[in-house]
């Protein structure tokens, strides 16, 4: 029994370090690529190098948006950007050298028929998500803090919001109620894209919640040409019998020339 438990013990805390490693940038380096990958430049006149080091020869400069195919990862890194970023052998047209991960793009997403690309950084404590595009042959590029890096970015059309092209939604992935849970709004203006609102949603074992969510046109409930901002808090005053506090806020907000009106965060009032 002692050996099975031990052995069980053993396999959970493999388990969870893997999970854990594969979602932490810290720990899994930043970019974290599969052989055989097509994997987007997020950097301009990113420099393919013979060797993975930073002062070897230089093979060809690429820019944003080229694409290369991931070989394998190398042993060798660099610190770049906060995070320790590994060097990738690669494969760019007829041509095998070494970039830095972290000027690989994490993801690529098309709105509108425009290329998004994805990378991290760090300052401090602080996680920021790095978002570029190319816009007439300029590249622009919008940064967003991050509560943590657990997430996934979704295309979202223009769920029935007037004079809007779409919708770049950085939703956060969370496995306990404690952790965020929330996401980012993005919306597309003028060549660049505005964070339009950090919504929140956490509970803390079953005695509060927090949550805020947005309904557009198109969603269940929706009100025509406009976005639906409702904020749910509650309390568990007595489990035994289901005595919940709640207060719940509601606003209609339009998108007028680029911004998100009236201001969704405005504080109550006195009375």
């Amino acid at each position: 029994m002692k050996a099975r438990f031990y052995i069980t013990l053993l396999v959970y805390i493999f388990t969870f370090s893997s999970i854990f490693s594969q979602h932490n940038p810290e720990q899994a380096g930043f970019g974290e690529f599969q052989p055989g990958q097509q994997v987007y430049v997020f950097g301009n006149e990113v420099q393919l190098r013979t060797a993975p080091d930073t002062s070897s020869d230089v093979l060809q400069k690429l820019k944003i948006g080229e694409w290369v195919k991931i070989i394998e990862k190398t042993p060798n890194s660099w610190p770049y950007n906060g995070f320790e970023s590994p060097f990738y052998k690669v494969k760019y047209n007829e041509m095998t050298g070494y970039i830095l991960g972290g000027l690989l793009s994490i993801q690529r997403k098309t709105l509108k028929g425009t290329h998004y690309y994805f990378a991290l950084s760090k300052q401090g404590n602080t996680v920021f998500l790095n978002i570029r595009h190319v816009q007439d042959g300029t590249y622009w590029e919008k940064k967003t803090r991050l509560v943590h890096t657990d997430f996934k970015i979704t295309v979202l059309g223009d769920k029935g919001v007037p004079n809007l092209d779409g919708i770049l939604f950085v939703d956060y992935l969370s496995n306990t109620e404690d952790r965020e849970n929330g996401g980012i709004y993005l919306f597309p203006h003028n060549h660049m894209l505005t964070e339009v609102v950090q919504l929140s949603q956490v509970s803390e074992a079953g005695n509060y919640y927090h949550s805020e969510n947005l309904i557009f046109p198109d969603d269940h409930g929706g009100i025509p040409d406009k976005i639906f901002y409702k904020k749910e808090q509650g309390k568990n005053l007595d489990a035994s019998s289901n005595w919940i506090q709640t207060a719940v806020e509601t606003r209609e907000l339009s998108w007028v020339d680029g911004k998100l009106i009236p201001n969704y965060n405005e504080k109550v009032p006195n009375p």
